[in-house]
């Protein structure tokens, strides 16, 4: 698979990008996953534990909210 180049700047907007890195061949991959999915099973497993965690980060720190309902 060919990754699209990736231009961080902030003019783009927020990206979603998942690094890993091949100490075999000391490579750094970049892939923009809100555009691209991740096609090794072992590095979307982690893409996809670290986006649930980030999301449960975002849910924890969203105000409560009261439906007025009694606990």
């Amino acid at each position: 698979m060919t990754t699209p180049e990736i231009v961080l700047t902030p003019d783009r907007g927020p990206q979603l990008i998942y690094t890993s890195y091949d100490p075999k061949d000391e490579t750094v991959t970049l892939v923009q996953v809100d555009r691209v999915p991740v096609d090794n099973p072992r590095e979307r497993a982690l893409c996809r534990a670290l986006l649930l965690h980030a999301l449960a980060l975002l849910d924890a720190s969203e105000p409560t909210q009261s439906n007025g309902a009694a606990r």
